[in-house]
């Protein structure tokens, strides 16, 4: 099956919040921004005639009760631009919009009752909005010049932003396969019309704009206009300008024009498609639409194609109202790849595929002391699952399911000296869970509640020479924490925290045959901080920046038998990277490339008895 048709078949299966609609099975509804009216309206597709009450199927406008909205607010919305929405990670969903005009407004509001969760009124001629997967939103301004993003997830009034110069700005796309926003507009020096993607850095609270300019390509017609996702291809994006409209493909960096029913024409101030594959816009008529010269009464389809009107409509943009950023992007997931580096120092030129499971979420590794290796997989739905590689090198021809919890969100694990293998799984709302598999391969008939903090984001695991397991968790807004197994088995009754920056993110950890324990933390816009225990017990006062690289979302680490000690970081769009650090204590002055797909989603590492190092990544599909 082909990856395209592949994408369609798993997005039709898929369970669907409120917006299915459908011309087609599995189609959503089709959302208006009406100018005239000043109002959002969810249209069904199917229904032939939009000016009837049940062709309608939800509306919405800004309003002081009971939305929450300023009066000051409700009076500036009224040149609909833009309007997107968006599923959290939490499960929530959520919808920005953006209201131009020298005076407009964009706004974060709850999804289908409408509340108010964050606003501002902002000069500038909003064109575009776009809800990160963090909380934040991204704003285009056209006559300001600018992309911003303000750290909306901060609170309702927050107003803290990063801002990126951009001319003539009219996009805002986040594109979760590169982790990189879209935006569309003319260089702030040269003029030249450009598509470009934006790395966002910083923290939360202080999110930061970075241009990554390999991504840049020069528009082939002037007007940049509107940019959105392919529903079935992840590597297409929707692109229109004054005078065309385009699919442009993020691996070649070519525009192709050649759209299917005659999709592409001039003055398409929206483009999108279904998951059916049928192309949704909007075209600017004065014939159409007397209210203003950019708007239009009518949402045109194609491939097949359909016009739908709605009498006195002053329609600027129309979206295909899906709560998904691309093709599949809920959560993403992967397959798992393998890279060796031999004790010599050498990395291997090519990394092996060791799991095909495309629906891998999550991965970790540990190697037992006799020298095989266990790879744990988070598969949504289904649990953690794993596989074996014999101490030989031979791996296992199936995984073996050793969670059937289809909630699992994340997976780490660690080995002791004694050949028991533990592993931990993060449950969001419920905590974080201990299962152990004997020396001998008997797996625990259960798991181990050992942290019952809901809230967890992360785990990392590390066992010390004298039989001790040591398991970090990650606390959004708190901290790290570190709770320890005896090496008589005993668990500690509660945890010590080990960091305060609430910031932290993704984290790994290493023990060297020293009994010393190293905690790796990614820090958003801030790098890698490490963080030791010495074998009597102490951790460091503070902890040591090893890498000041703002963009690294991933992290893992590895100890060789010799106490050498290795990270890996995951630069999203430029690959993965390891550092070392010699049994003396000095770290390497830079690091080594060791995996160039820009497309990593999780790492994990673990050394090998011989002082070998495996690499494990979980690129994206997409």
């Amino acid at each position: 099956m082909k990856r395209s048709a592949m994408v369609a078949v798993m997005l039709l299966g898929m369970m669907l919040p409120a917006g299915r609609a459908a011309a087609a099975p599995g189609d959503y509804w089709v959302v208006g921004g009406d100018q005239a009216a000043r109002r959002l309206i969810a249209f069904d597709p199917a229904a032939a005639d939009w000016d009837s009450s049940p062709s309608v199927k939800w509306t919405w406008q800004p309003s002081v009760t009971p939305g929450r909205f300023t009066s000051d607010e409700v009076s500036a919305f009224g040149l609909i631009a833009d309007f997107k929405l968006r599923e959290l990670p939490s499960g929530a969903q959520s919808f920005v919009v953006a209201a131009g005009g020298g005076r407009g407004i964009a706004a974060v509001v709850s999804y289908p009752d409408g509340v108010r969760q964050w606003a501002r009124v902002l000069p500038g001629n909003l064109h575009a909005a776009e809800l990160l997967p963090d909380g934040n939103i991204a704003v285009a301004a056209s006559a300001g010049g600018w992309v911003r993003v303000y750290a909306s997830s901060q609170g309702p009034d927050a107003t803290a932003y990063g801002e990126y110069r951009l001319t003539d700005a009219h996009a805002a796309l986040w594109d979760p396969a590169i982790r990189r926003l879209w935006v569309i507009g003319q260089d702030f020096v040269t003029g030249q019309p450009i598509l470009t993607a934006l790395a966002v850095e910083g923290t939360l609270a202080r999110p930061e704009l970075r241009e990554d300019t390999a991504r840049r390509s020069v528009l082939p017609t002037p007007g940049g206009h509107d940019v959105y996702a392919h529903a079935h291809d992840p590597n297409k994006l929707w692109l229109t300008t004054g005078s065309a409209a385009y699919l442009y493909d993020k691996a070649t960096k070519t525009f192709d024009a050649a759209l299917p029913g005659g999709a592409n024409r001039g003055a398409v101030k929206s483009i999108g498609n279904q998951p059916s594959g049928q192309i949704v816009q909007t075209q600017a008529s004065s014939a159409r639409c007397t209210y203003n010269t950019w708007c239009t009464d009518t949402v045109n389809f194609f491939a097949p194609a359909m016009t739908r009107t709605r009498t006195g409509a002053a329609f600027y943009k129309a979206r295909v109202w899906s709560p998904y950023y691309g093709a599949v992007d809920r959560p993403l997931r992967g397959t798992v790849w393998s890279r060796t580096r031999s004790p010599s120092g050498t990395w291997d030129a090519n990394a092996a595929r060791i799991d095909g499971n495309g629906s891998i979420s999550d991965v970790a590794v540990a190697t037992l002391p006799d020298g095989s290796m266990h790879v744990l997989t988070v598969v949504p739905g289904s649990g953690v699952w794993d596989r074996t590689r014999s101490p030989s090198g031979t791996w296992d021809a199936n995984a073996v399911r050793i969670d059937d919890n289809g909630t699992i969100s994340r997976v780490s694990a660690a080995a002791l000296p004694n050949g028991a293998l533990h592993v931990q799984t993060v449950v969001p709302g419920a905590g974080v869970w201990d299962r152990t598999r004997s020396a001998a391969g008997v797996w625990d008939a259960g798991a181990t509640k050992i942290d019952g903090n809901g809230a967890v984001g992360a785990v990392s695991a590390a066992a010390l020479p004298n039989g001790a397991l040591h398991v970090q968790t990650v606390v959004p807004g708190s901290g790290v924490w570190d709770r320890t197994r005896s090496a008589a088995g005993v668990w500690d009754a509660g945890a010590t925290k080990i960091d305060d920056n609430g910031e932290a993110g993704a984290i790994s950890a290493a023990a060297l045959p020293n009994g010393t324990l190293h905690v790796q933390t990614v820090v958003p816009g801030s790098g890698v901080w490490n963080r030791a225990r010495s074998s009597a017990g102490a951790w460091d006062a503070g902890a040591t920046r090893i890498d000041d690289n703002g963009s690294v979302s991933r992290v893992s680490a590895a100890a060789l038998p010799n106490g050498a000690l290795h990270v890996q970081t995951v630069v999203p769009g430029a690959g993965v990277w390891d550092r070392g650090r010699n049994a003396a204590g000095v770290w390497d002055a830079g690091a080594t490339k060791a995996d160039g797909s820009g497309s990593v989603l999780e790492v994990t590492a673990a050394g090998t008895p011989e002082g070998g190092l495996h690499l494990l990544t979980l690129p994206d599909l997409s």
